[in-house]
């Protein structure tokens, strides 16, 4: 096993990233170090990094690559010997099993706590958009972000008891049902576009209880 994967299988994206001055929070978003980030954007797990506002991507070594503006093959020898990996020694047949089995359970995990960022966030918007965009009157034009407010708020605060109270078969079906066909990739992606439409105007409906 040679020195890229010894220190893949030795130290996660998310502790290399900590390791480093990055704060990432229970849901594993972070403000992005690669740009201007000013509502985090980063979202970090066990294998890899993904900002959903410049494009940064990639796993541990390029993390470390890109954070200290290294080449792959040095960014590697930064990150074993900030994190003592012996490159030398492969990890044996039970190791590397135990890391399979705990990034699969890690990666559960992450799913989870993305799913319900994503649907904490989308919630806080549809109750903003639910005050804000009410009719004043009868016969007003009935904007179609109250229409969706609506028509979606029962819906995702649903899914958010799920998450919050179900047990672990409901609250996998609900990941599930959210992240298949890139549904909840496109939410985010949207939620960033309403967040910086919103910042960009002066009202920031993420800073709404």
């Amino acid at each position: 096993m040679n020195l890229f994967q010894n220190v893949k299988y030795g130290v996660s994206c998310r502790e290399a990233a900590e390791r480093y001055g990055v704060s990432v929070n229970r849901q594993g978003k972070a403000l992005c170090p690669f740009h201007n980030d000013r509502h985090p954007s980063l979202y970090v797990t066990d294998n890899h990094y993904f900002c959903f506002a410049c494009g940064a991507h990639g796993d541990v070594i390029d993390f470390a690559a890109d954070f200290f503006d290294l080449p792959l093959y040095e960014a590697a020898q930064r990150l074993a010997a900030d994190f003592g990996i012996d490159t030398d020694r492969p990890p044996t047949k039970k190791i590397l099993e135990k890391r399979r089995q705990q990034t699969e359970a890690q990666q559960l995990t992450e799913n989870e706590r993305l799913c319900f960022s994503v649907l904490s966030d989308y919630a806080r918007v549809l109750r903003e958009w639910k005050l804000r965009y009410a009719p004043q009157s009868s016969d007003e034009t009935v904007h179609a972000r109250f229409t969706e407010a609506c028509h979606k708020l029962d819906e995702t605060e649903y899914y958010l008891d799920i998450l919050c109270a179900g047990n672990s078969h409901e609250r996998a079906e609900v990941v599930q049902q959210q992240m298949a066909d890139g549904k909840l990739d496109r939410l985010q992606r949207r939620l960033e576009e309403i967040h910086k439409g919103e910042l960009e105007d002066g009202y920031d409906s993420a800073g709404v209880a």
